[in-house]
């Protein structure tokens, strides 16, 4: 494997999966809430390929109950570690890390999506043999974070080891509409990262890549650097800041992943900046 295939489709599952995901450092179970692969971001390192149509489906919030308890009794029993490509999962990795709201698009976008926290919160209490609570994970472009629903589903993850990763791969609003192209403006995008982070302390993790086999400009880095100091300036709260690249093909083959000296270049960037603690992941 060991982390090229992030597959969001699982068995006969609609909703959710399992992938050995890098920065979780080890089993992560996805609950895709976008499976007819909508999103309000168009990413240009995403491996997501939007150019097929797919009905609109409606989310059946029971289903994805049952289908979540099924996959975390599959990985306490350890006969996931027996289906491909699970199998070849290193054995240091085979534990549950968290339980994540990802996917195919963004999970705020989804209405209801109160709702279907409460129901993983509810399944994940039911499962009681494991030992300890897997981590709650919000993966988010930030777009949604403004909604009061959405608000209230970020304070109930908090309230039950919950986190919120929170995706930002530009300094300026020119690379940000290069990279993410989307209607969406990046102070906005700014704006819903500070009014979370001064509720609760986020992760940030931050996409870096070559396009057209350029690396991001140093004028870049400098910005996305001072965007992060802008962030904590205004009382938002930064557990961690995540460097990476591309891992798995992107839908554009623009696209290639930088080097660990360049990843390690900019993480040095961002602690010299803003003294924040910063991974490096490849």
């Amino acid at each position: 494997m060991p982390y090229a295939n992030h597959s969001r489709t699982f068995a006969d599952n609609k909703y959710v999966y399992p992938v050995l995901s890098r920065r979780s450092k080890g089993i992560s179970v996805g609950i895709n809430l976008n499976p007819d692969r909508v999103c309000n971001f168009d990413c240009i390192y995403c491996q997501v390929d939007r150019t097929s149509y797919i009905p609109p489906r409606e989310v059946d919030i029971k289903l994805i109950g049952s289908e979540l308890r099924e996959t975390l009794d599959l990985v306490h029993s350890g006969r996931l570690f027996s289906i491909p490509p699970f199998d070849k999962t290193p054995p240091e990795l085979r534990h549950l890390s968290d339980i994540a709201f990802s996917g195919d698009g963004e999970p705020t976008t989804f209405l209801d999506f109160y709702d279907v926290v409460k129901e993983v919160i509810r399944v994940r209490q039911d499962v009681r043999a494991f030992s300890g609570e897997p981590r709650l994970i919000l993966l988010t472009n930030t777009s949604g974070l403004s909604r009061p629903w959405v608000q209230d589903a970020i304070d109930l993850l908090y309230k039950h080891n919950g986190e919120v990763w929170i995706k930002l791969d530009a300094g300026s609003d020119e690379y940000f509409k290069v990279v993410s192209r989307t209607h969406i403006a990046f102070r906005d995008i700014l704006h819903n990262i500070i009014v979370t982070a001064k509720r609760h302390p986020v992760t940030i993790q931050s996409c870096f890549n070559k396009i057209d086999n350029i690396i991001p400009p140093h004028d870049e880095i400098t910005a996305y650097c001072n965007r992060l100091k802008e962030i904590r300036e205004n009382g938002g709260m930064i557990r961690l800041v995540q460097i990476y690249t591309i891992a798995r093909p992107p839908a554009e083959d623009c696209v290639t992943p930088l080097t660990k000296d360049e990843l390690t270049f900019i993480a040095e960037k961002v602690k010299e900046i803003t003294h924040l603690p910063t991974e490096v992941f490849l």
